[in-house]
């Protein structure tokens, strides 16, 4: 016979994944348009003085991709990092290679990241291009994401793409992670 905190949780399961399920809709819903309005609103401090337009994005780019970390922790996932301290390559650029397996993992990379102080604004995704037509496509566009296209035909290419971008985007923004 099962006990009353068993029978509880069970019966409140279904609910619960509802409420997160719909907590994550409306996430997204109020906050990728919050940051495009906002950064199309310091358009033209862009023209004007191109580093705080920057700076004010990676901030608020931190805050969109804490909102993300946030999904993990009410899922109920604790990221416990082992290893080498990291801590020297904070202020480094840094070439991050995460082998994860789908689309999930990004807010455990991203959870992982944020409690790590000056690394979401300074970060630069590296996505396979099909993710630029995603709500989150139009963020990692303003932010200068690299997205890049898969496949054997289309790997000189890319290459060339990544290194065009990391001259043109990545070193002059002074972004020190590339994930």
């Amino acid at each position: 016979m099962p006990s009353c905190s068993g029978l509880i949780s069970e019966v409140i399961k279904y609910p619960r994944a509802l409420f997160r399920t719909v907590f994550v809709i409306v996430n997204n819903i109020y906050c990728v348009p919050t940051y495009l309005i906002w950064m199309f609103l310091l358009l033209p401090l862009k023209k004007i003085h191109e580093s705080y337009y920057y700076k004010i994005e990676g901030v608020l780019f931190h805050w969109l991709l804490a909102n993300v970390t946030m999904w993990s922790y009410t899922a109920g996932y604790d990221m416990v990092e082992m290893g080498d301290d990291i801590t020297p390559a904070l202020d480094e650029r840094t070439l991050v290679i995460a082998n994860h397996q789908s689309t999930s993992d990004v807010p455990l990379l991203m959870a992982t990241f944020n409690v790590k102080k000056d690394v979401l604004p300074n970060i630069m995704w590296i996505m396979d291009r099909l993710f630029k037509y995603t709500n989150f496509g139009a963020v990692s566009l303003i932010h200068q994401d690299f997205f890049i296209a898969s496949g054997k035909s289309n790997r000189e290419r890319s290459l060339l793409d990544l290194k065009k971008h990391l001259t043109q985007s990545y070193i002059p923004r002074e972004r020190k992670w590339m994930v």
